[in-house]
């Protein structure tokens, strides 16, 4: 997986603060805490080299951030839940170097075409699970759902999971806020992940 660029520097926030290889395996991990991986899916998943995963495996489970078990001469890993910065460690992931970025990456060819993009539910509310559908808001004044679809393709294979855009042009979106429309106002009071542009851009309109 990439990492996303800090629009203030040439570092990302996670190259900041973490290895690449430690990135990789967090993502993974914290990426989908309700269930539990073995080593060598892991290692296939990071994409990274089979000694320097174990070694963050090992260093993680040292730290009381991920939680092992046995299944037979094999163990799993699995994201602590119950790991005192356990919820602040996974936003962080999602937000840089999880699925955020792997979102970010796929949309970035049509970046120029979006006004704002975020994801919304159960994932931004960090109260999904392997099974909940990734909730994206993409506003745009030139793309169609079959452009965003086939940019979204990649990025659903990628996090295994499947990818829900909701499209709105600008003069959509906004009237629909201006109209008090459920979902729209449901959607914009709730936790987001930006993905492009940032909620200046997006504005609810003054009351």
């Amino acid at each position: 997986m990439g990492t996303s660029t800090d629009l203030t520097g040439n570092l990302s926030i996670a190259d900041a603060l973490f290895p690449q290889v430690r990135q990789r395996v967090l993502a993974v991990l914290f990426g989908t805490p309700d269930r539990s991986f073995y080593a060598n899916e892991v290692i296939a998943l990071a994409q990274s080299g089979t000694g320097a995963v174990q070694r963050e495996l090992a260093a993680l489970s040292a730290a009381g951030l991920l939680t092992v078990s046995r299944q037979g001469n094999q163990k799993h890993y699995q994201a602590n839940t119950s790991a005192p910065v356990f919820v602040e460690l996974r936003g962080l992931v999602l937000k840089t170097m999880g699925l955020a970025d792997v979102l970010r990456s796929a949309l970035a060819p049509l970046a120029a075409h979006i006004d704002g993009a975020f994801v919304y539910g159960s994932v931004a509310r960090q109260q999904d699970t392997a099974h909940s559908d990734v909730d994206v808001m993409i506003v745009s004044d030139t793309l169609g759902y079959g452009e965003v679809f086939d940019a979204l393709e990649g990025a659903t294979v990628s996090l295994g999971r499947k990818v829900n855009p909701t499209l709105y042009s600008p003069a959509d979106w906004f009237k629909r806020l201006d109209n008090d429309n459920a979902f729209v106002h449901r959607v914009w009071e709730q936790p987001k992940i930006w993905l492009i542009g940032s909620e200046a851009q997006l504005h609810a309109p003054s009351t």
